[in-house]
C-alpha cells in the first residue's frame, strides 16, 4: 500500500520497488524524465541543457575577501599617488602638457574638497584613466567606478589585482571588488551550474509544471515546521528559496525577513538615502559573498547595466566618490529605450503572493490596467511606427503603482528573477522622466510590448546627481559644452585636462571605388548595393594585415547569398550567430593572438584595445552615423529639433574618433584606414589637418 504521506499526484515522481524486503525509494527526474536522483541523492549528472561550465567565478576569485596583509607603514607614500608592479614602485606618466598622473589627482581631489560635484576627466588613450581614478578612490575614501562593458572590469582585475597593485597609507594593497551578474558565478548546490539556473529554489518558476521540485524546496526549507505543502499558487518565493542555505537577499531595511534566522544582517546606506539590509547567511557562494564589497572594498566595479539597474531601485551603496569610465557613452546611454513585455508582466505579478492584503489589491490593479492596455492595442491594431504620449496610455499609471509603492517593491525584489524585477526597474528609472516619456507598441508571437524612451536626459542627470556625492566622468572624447548644456542639462563643472594629444599615426589607403554612402544615394540608384560591396571587398584585398572591420551594422555585410559573389567577407547571418555564441570574446583573444588576420565585429567601438602589430588596418563598413530610424531620433527631433542636429553630429564624431582609437593606444603605433564609404577618409584627412 502506497504510504500516507504521498498524494496521488506525486505518483509520476515515485518508483515502488516490487520486493516486500526492500524498503520503498523516492526517485527524482529531470524535465525530460530522466532519472537524476534517490532519496536525494544524485545518481547521474544534470542533463546537457543545463550547460556546465567550468569557469565560473567561486568565493575563492573574490581577492577583496582574502585575508590582509600585515600593515606596515609606507615611509615613501606620497600623498597622491601609488601604483606598484609586484614590488616595484611605478612613477607617474608626465603628458604632453606638463602635468603628470599625481598631479591630476591631486586637482581632482583638490575639486572635490572644495565642492565640486561634477568632473569631466579628459584623457586620450594611453593617459592611464584607470590608475588616476583609483588613486583619487586611495585619497578620498569608498568609490564606485563604472565601466561599460565586462571586458573592462576584467581589465581592472588582470591590471590591479594581477599585475599591479595600489598601497593604501598603512602598507595594505587597496580592495577592489568586480560586481558581476548571476550568470558568472558557480552554484554550490548545482556545482558547475551558474546562479542563474532556473533549477536553484531562488530562481525556478512557481509553475504547476515545476510542483515536484517546488514541493521539494518547500520540504527542505529549515525554517518551515508545517510539511503540508500549500497549493501552488498560494506558494511564496520566501517559502522555498531558504532551502538554499546559502541564498542572501538585500532588501529596504523598511521589510524584516524575520524568516532567515541563521542570517548575519549588515546594514547600508543606498544611493536612494534608504538603508538596505543584507541578509547574508552561508559564506561560500560568490555570488551572493561579493556583496560583501558593499562593506569591505575600497573600489567596487559596476558594468555599466548592472550600475544603472542597482543605482534605479536605490540598492548600490551610497559611496564618496562614482568614477564613470567611457562616460561620453554612459551619458548617451541615459536615453536607452526599454521595452517591457506586458504579457509576461501580468503572469509575473501573479506570481507574487503578498501578505499584505493593501498589496495584492495594488498587484491585481496593475494587472487590470494591463489587460486593458492590451484590449486596447488589440483592438485598434498595432501599428510599431506609432508614436504615442505616455498619458495616453495604461502604462503610466501602472509604471507609477510599481514605482511608488514600497511594500510591492519589497515583494519583487525577494523574488529577484521574477519579471516584475524588470518593470521595477523601468518604472524607477523613467520615474523623473515619466512625463516626457513616449510609447511604441509591437507584438511578438501572443506577448504585447511597450518600448519606452523618454528624451528628457536631464532629468536622468539630475537624478544621477541627487544619488551620488561627487561624479568623475572620465573619457578621450567628451561631449561638445553646447551638448552637455542643452541636451543633459549640465553647466556647473569643471574640466580637467589629461593627455590632450592623440596617440600615434594615421595613414589612409584608397582604392579607388569609395562613393558616398549615405542613403539617398541607394535609394536614387546613384549608387547600387553591389557597387558598395565590391568597394568593401576591395578595402579588404588593400588592407595591410592584421584587419579590424567595424561593422556599423549588419545590413552593411553581405548575405550568404551575395556572400558568394564576396567570398572574402562575412556574411551577416554569420556574424550574427557568431557574436552571439561567443560569450567570453574569443573572437577578440584570438584576433589579439595572431591566430586570425581579420575580425569583423559590431562590438569593438569601446573597452578593447589592438595596440603595435595587433592591429594594422581598420576598415569602416560605414561612417558611424546614428540610425535616424530609431525612436529616439525620431522623438528627439520632434521634441528638441533645435538640438537634434548637434547632438546628431557630435555623437556621430565621438563614435568615429573612438573606433580609430583601438589601434592607437601608444606615440608608436601606426594604423591604416580603409572604407568604402568616402565620408569616412574625408573625415580621416579633417583630423590629420587638425593635429598637425
Amino acid at each position: 500500500m502506497l504510504h500516507s504521506k504521498w498524494r496521488i499526484r506525486d505518483l509520476r515522481n515515485l518508483f515502488i520497488l516490487p520486493f516486500p524486503a526492500l524498503k520503498m525509494k523516492r526517485m527524482q527526474f529531470d524535465s525530460d524524465g530522466k532519472l537524476i536522483g534517490v532519496d536525494g541523492q544524485f545518481v547521474s549528472k544534470p542533463s546537457k541543457k543545463t550547460n556546465i561550465n567550468k569557469n565560473l567565478k567561486t568565493s575563492a576569485s573574490l581577492e577583496f575577501l582574502q585575508k590582509d596583509s600585515e600593515e606596515i607603514e609606507d615611509i615613501f607614500e606620497q600623498s597622491h599617488w601609488n601604483l606598484h608592479s609586484k614590488t616595484q614602485a611605478l612613477a607617474p606618466l608626465k603628458f604632453s602638457n606638463n602635468k603628470t598622473q599625481e598631479d591630476i589627482v591631486a586637482e581632482v581631489c583638490n575639486l572635490i574638497k572644495n565642492g565640486t560635484k561634477i568632473i569631466f576627466l579628459h584623457g586620450t588613450c594611453g593617459t592611464g584613466k584607470s590608475a588616476i581614478a583609483l588613486n583619487v578612490a586611495r585619497v578620498l575614501g569608498k568609490t564606485s567606478i563604472v565601466v561599460p562593458v565586462k571586458t573592462l572590469q576584467k581589465q581592472y582585475e588582470d591590471d590591479y589585482l594581477k599585475e599591479k597593485h595600489i598601497k593604501k597609507s598603512n602598507g595594505q594593497k587597496m580592495k577592489i571588488a568586480m560586481i558581476t551578474g548571476r550568470d558568472n558565478h558557480d552554484s554550490l548546490i548545482l556545482p558547475g551550474i551558474s546562479c542563474a539556473s532556473q533549477e536553484l529554489p531562488e530562481n525556478i518558476k512557481i509553475t504547476e509544471k515545476n510542483s515536484y521540485k517546488l514541493r521539494e524546496f518547500y520540504k527542505e526549507n529549515p525554517f518551515i515546521s508545517n510539511t503540508n505543502v500549500p497549493d501552488i499558487k498560494a506558494l511564496k518565493r520566501i517559502s522555498i528559496a531558504p532551502s538554499n542555505p546559502y541564498w542572501s537577499p538585500i532588501i529596504p531595511a523598511s521589510i524584516e525577513l524575520k524568516q532567515l534566522s541563521d542570517s548575519k544582517k549588515r546594514k547600508y546606506l543606498g544611493c536612494d538615502n534608504r538603508e538596505y539590509i543584507f541578509y547574508h547567511r552561508k559564506p561560500g557562494c560568490s555570488y551572493y559573498d561579493q556583496h560583501l564589497a558593499y562593506f569591505d572594498a575600497d573600489v567596487t566595479i559596476f558594468n555599466s547595466a548592472k550600475y544603472k539597474s542597482e543605482l534605479s531601485i536605490g540598492r548600490k551603496p551610497l559611496t564618496e566618490i562614482d568614477v564613470i569610465d567611457e562616460a561620453d557613452e554612459f551619458l548617451d546611454s541615459l536615453f536607452e529605450q526599454d521595452s517591457l513585455n506586458l504579457t509576461l508582466l501580468s503572469n509575473a505579478l501573479r506570481q507574487l503572493m503578498p501578505e499584505k492584503q493593501s498589496v495584492a489589491d495594488e498587484i491585481n490593479e496593475i494587472i487590470d490596467l494591463i489587460n486593458l492596455e492590451e484590449k486596447n492595442k488589440k483592438a485598434l491594431g498595432i501599428d510599431p511606427s506609432q508614436i504615442f504620449h505616455i498619458k495616453d496610455t495604461k502604462i503610466l499609471s501602472v509604471l507609477n503603482k510599481l514605482a511608488k509603492n514600497q511594500d510591492l517593491e519589497a515583494e519583487i525584489l525577494v523574488d529577484e528573477l521574477n519579471y516584475s524585477n524588470k518593470a521595477l526597474e523601468i518604472a524607477k528609472n523613467f520615474e523623473s522622466s515619466l512625463q516626457d516619456a513616449y510609447l511604441t507598441y509591437k507584438k511578438e508571437d501572443d506577448n504585447i510590448y511597450a518600448n519606452i524612451v523618454s528624451t528628457n536626459l536631464s532629468a536622468k542627470v539630475k537624478e544621477l546627481m541627487n544619488k551620488t556625492k561627487a561624479l568623475i566622468f572620465m573619457s578621450g572624447t567628451l561631449h561638445s559644452s553646447n551638448v552637455l548644456k542643452h541636451i543633459f542639462g549640465i553647466s556647473d563643472y569643471k574640466v580637467v585636462e589629461a593627455e590632450i594629444l592623440n596617440q600615434g599615426a594615421i595613414e589612409i589607403i584608397r582604392t579607388g571605388k569609395e562613393f558616398d554612402c549615405k542613403y539617398s544615394n541607394f535609394s536614387s540608384n546613384a549608387h547600387s548595393r553591389e557597387d558598395y560591396l565590391l568597394a568593401l571587398s576591395t578595402s579588404l584585398e588593400k588592407s595591410v594585415l592584421p584587419t579590424l572591420i567595424h561593422v556599423n551594422a549588419y545590413k552593411d555585410l553581405p548575405s550568404k547569398d551575395e556572400s558568394l559573389d564576396f567570398p572574402n567577407l562575412t556574411p551577416s547571418e554569420t556574424l550574427r550567430a557568431k557574436q552571439s555564441e561567443d560569450k567570453t570574446g574569443l573572437s577578440v583573444s584570438n584576433f589579439k593572438k595572431g591566430l586570425s588576420s581579420t575580425l569583423f565585429s559590431t562590438k569593438c567601438s569601446r573597452g578593447v584595445d589592438f595596440p603595435k602589430q595587433t592591429c594594422n588596418s581598420i576598415i569602416f563598413t560605414k561612417y558611424p552615423n546614428p540610425n535616424v530610424q530609431d525612436t529616439f531620433w525620431k522623438i528627439l527631433q520632434k521634441t528638441h529639433p533645435e538640438h537634434y542636429w548637434e547632438f546628431y553630429k557630435d555623437k556621430a564624431h565621438r563614435e568615429f574618433l573612438q573606433r580609430i582609437f583601438r589601434a592607437l593606444r601608444s606615440p608608436d603605433d601606426h594604423v591604416y584606414i580603409l572604407s568604402p564609404d568616402i565620408r569616412v577618409l574625408n573625415s580621416i584627412r579633417a583630423l590629420q589637418e587638425n593635429t598637425k
